[in-house]
Formats: structure tokens, C-alpha cells, sequence
């Protein structure tokens, strides 16, 4: 009988959206995927959750960012 696969590891943050909410997301990101045995990955994942949160920022009226990670063992979800 194979193991029963391990649960995905779901984080969430919500912050203000400010011009400080970027660099929140993505060391927050970077950091999940360091302390959980990918840090091959927090660079990248974390520009791109920048970019992405950057957006937010300049581009819309919302008053809070909401972020998701959902942590798997082979790959990465993150939601914005």
C-alpha cells in the first residue's frame, strides 16, 4: 500500500495595499520556501509574487492584498 500523500501546507496573509506590500509578500514567500526545503525556488518566486503584488499596488483601488501559498511537495500555488 503507497503512503497516503502528505496534506498541502496552505499560509495566508492579508496586508494593507501599500508600496510596502510587495517587499511583505515576497520575503514572506521566499522565506516559506526556504524553511520548507526549496530554496532552489524563493528567488523567482519571490520576484514574481513581487511583480504580481506590485500590480495590486499601482493598479487598482483595493484597500488589502490577500496572498495565498499553497505549499505541495513538487510544486507551488500562489494567489493573489
Amino acid at each position: 500500500m503507497d503512503p497516503a500523500p502528505h496534506p498541502p501546507q496552505i499560509y495566508r496573509l492579508r496586508t494593507p495595499n501599500s508600496p510596502t506590500s510587495p517587499k511583505i509578500c515576497r520575503d514572506l514567500v521566499a522565506l516559506l520556501l526556504q524553511v520548507t526545503g526549496h530554496p532552489q525556488h524563493a528567488d523567482t518566486a519571490g520576484l514574481l509574487v513581487s511583480e504580481i503584488v506590485t500590480n495590486v499596488n499601482l493598479h487598482t483601488d483595493s484597500l488589502a492584498v490577500r496572498l495565498e501559498v499553497v505549499l505541495r511537495h513538487d510544486r507551488l500555488r500562489v494567489s493573489v
